[in-house]
């Protein structure tokens, strides 16, 4: 390399440093890349590069794709092995807090509880004032609930949609899932890419609910959020369905490779990039007459410059008022996780995901969780998403709730590749085009799973288990400098926490089985504990199972987390809340928190257990739910006048409370 040419790389670099650090001094770095326009800023400085044409990115697609076909098709990512473990635990010493004061505004404006104050989630029940709206039965239902039981208005059929959940927006319902073949057409001879379906139905008369929209993207869905009025879809579109061979006796493994290479170097961009399908709904209801049409183009697609796994990954933003008009954005990736607050999308990504990953709510993580991940950020304004930074973590995500924005700062919980590491709490802020990692705190729950965490203003709570549960409160308002502040050590795990006070914390969980030995159980030392049993399942004395229960902490001290008291449940039981916190209602106004608990295993059985929590003390009423609906449809939505629907399998009634 000639001097030369040395400093005009070095100026160039400089030049564009500048100008990505000016972008920041007013906000996150904006880039419009979208249609034929020239981006206002080269994003390389953010880990990517953005605007390329078809050509280019088409031959990044074929490069990576070379790498994964084999004689079988596509190459599915292999697990690492798990490290063995070593004992050791590091906390961080203790220091003198004030008291916190935990913010309860956990429900959304339809009565789903969420992860984030603004940001609504789909579920498969809304309300929105005296019209509850849910799916059940293959069809989608609205309830006048004004009156002393729900009285049915109107019925849509749902066909050829495959796990729908709805959002409500104004008089619009969204309802969203993965798009199912007809079976009447027979199996296709290539399996198609997955796609997401999305219908939008006007409910201005809810006694006819009328669908006047729909329409395919490809990709399978990641996450749905709803800000305002504006909901946005994350895809992943995964790896495109080509004429493989495979081999067999007719084919050997060599001629299936090379055929199959072949393929991939053939494949053209529109193979690669998603496109979105707009059916007349006029004509055959949801499915009629379909026109497709690419859903980003070739320089909307933004390129990592670090690999991390082949597919698009595209944002898509839409207002149900106006559905056939929507803003994409993607970037060439893959991903099953991503988190959202008001104004930030944070999508994270490893080449290893796919195998760990679980659908939402807190985790259950593997000890052998590989790293490390990218995470990608987003600015959102109205419909539209622009990419702003890229950051990395040494570890495993495992879901939107491992992750959090505050005050400009993303705050991410990971399962490190090493369990002598344990968890980890790393902080990111926007810095000159890049997620720079500005903090990160060590050594939590060495040895051990995360089973759950909650972020607060300047505080985070996290429960990690093996054979007990250590629930560390950790200060955060120090981003630089995180560090614990105190732990409490108990039998079972908690894999759900919900703040229920000002300074209380209610943990939802299992307990071990150690603490299910004896018969019946015994209360924890100097706490105060119930029971709640009112129709015990057959013993099993040979083999104790774990039961639900629900813990009270007291964090008014942080530095001496103190537990109030458990009640435990049914032997057998399921505390719903650890894979669905859409199970969970809190009351603010009558201190009171409803969750579902499912029945001993292989029974169909279900309660929901009305907890109210006063004066530092904690109890509680099961109240049976009617009928052997399936558990995990089950839920509680409150409404404006205090009374609360239940909703189960196909009956609605009000929860006695």
């Amino acid at each position: 390399m000639t001097l030369g040419t040395a400093l005009r790389r070095i100026v160039a670099t400089v030049t564009v440093l500048l100008a990505v650090t000016t972008a920041f001094a007013a906000g996150f770095l904006v880039s419009d890349t979208r249609h034929d326009q020239k981006p206002m800023l080269d994003l390389t400085a953010a880990g990517l590069d953005s605007g390329l044409s078809c050509d280019r990115l088409r031959q990044w697609y074929v490069d990576h794709g070379l790498d994964r076909v084999t004689a079988w098709g596509w190459q599915i990512p292999a697990m690492r092995a798990a490290e063995v473990p070593q004992a050791g635990v590091a906390e961080n010493s203790v220091g003198s807090p004030t008291s916190p004061s935990l913010d309860t505004t956990t429900g959304s404006g339809t009565g789903t509880n969420v992860q984030e104050t603004g940001v609504d989630e789909p579920d498969i029940a809304k309300v929105s004032g005296d019209l509850l709206v849910r799916i059940s039965g293959g069809s989608l239902k609205t309830d006048d609930v004004s009156g002393s039981e729900p009285r049915r208005l109107g019925v849509a059929p749902l066909n050829r949609i495959g796990d729908p959940q709805l959002l409500l927006a104004g008089d619009r319902a969204v309802v969203i899932g993965s798009e199912v073949d007809d079976p009447a057409a027979g199996a296709p001879l290539v399996a198609p890419p997955p796609r997401t379906l999305v219908l939008t139905y006007d409910l201005s008369d809810p006694s006819h609910p009328a669908l006047v929209d729909s329409r395919g993207y490809d990709g399978s869905l990641v996450t749905a959020r709803q800000v305002g009025s504006t909901v946005r879809l994350v895809l992943d579109g995964g790896l495109p369905a080509l004429d493989f061979e495979t081999p067999s006796s007719s084919v050997g493994q060599e001629e299936a490779l090379a055929h199959n290479r072949a393929v991939v170097r053939a494949s053209t961009v529109t193979d690669w990039l998603p496109q979105v399908t707009a059916y007349d709904t006029a004509t055959h209801g949801p499915y009629g007459s379909p026109t497709s049409n690419a859903l980003v183009d070739c320089s909307d697609v933004a390129v990592p410059e670090t690999y991390n796994g082949l597919g698009t990954l595209t944002v898509v933003g839409f207002d149900p008022a106006t559905p056939d008009r929507a803003d994409a954005t993607a970037v060439a990736t893959s991903s099953a996780t991503a988190y959202m607050s008001p104004t930030h999308l944070y999508v994270a990504t490893s080449p290893w995901q796919q195998a760990w990953q679980r659908t939402g709510g807190p985790i259950v993580m593997p000890m052998n969780a590989p790293g490390p991940t990218r995470i990608y950020g987003f600015d959102l304004s109205g419909t539209a998403a622009q990419y702003v930074g890229m950051g990395s973590v040494d570890g495993t995500i495992g879901g939107s709730w491992e992750m959090n924005e505050y005050d400009g700062v993303l705050r991410v919980a990971i399962s490190s590749g090493s369990v002598t590491t344990g968890t980890s709490i790393v902080l990111l802020r926007p810095e000159s085009g890049r997620l720079m990692d500005i903090g990160q705190l060590d050594g939590l729950g060495v040895r051990q799973e995360l089973k759950s965490v909650r972020w607060f203003d300047d505080l985070a709570v996290l429960v990690t288990f093996q054979q007990t549960d250590p629930f560390y409160v950790v200060d955060l308002a120090d981003p630089v400098h995180p560090r614990v502040l105190g732990a409490l050590h108990l039998p079972g795990w908690s894999s759900y926490l919900h703040p229920v006070g000002p300074h209380l914390v209610l943990g939802l969980g299992q307990t071990s089985p150690q603490s299910v030995m004896v018969d019946p159980p015994q209360p924890l030392p100097t706490k105060p504990a119930q029971t709640v049993d009112p129709q015990p399942v057959d013993p099993q004395p040979m083999i104790p199972q774990q039961r639900a229960k629900a813990t009270l902490f007291d964090i008014s001290d942080p530095a001496r987390p103190r537990d109030l008291g458990t009640v435990t449940y049914p032997e057998g039981s399921v505390a719903q809340a650890g894979t669905d916190p859409h199970q969970v209602t809190w009351l603010p106004d009558q201190d009171t928190l409803l969750t579902v608990i499912g029945g001993a295993y292989g029974q169909a059985r279900a309660w929901i257990s009305v907890l109210t929590v006063r004066d530092g003390t904690m109890h509680d009423r099961l109240v049976a739910v009617p009928g052997a609906a399936d558990v995990n449809d089950v839920r509680t939505l409150p409404l404006a006048d205090g009374r609360v629907v239940l909703v189960a399998g196909d009956s609605e009634t009000f929860l006695p409370l």
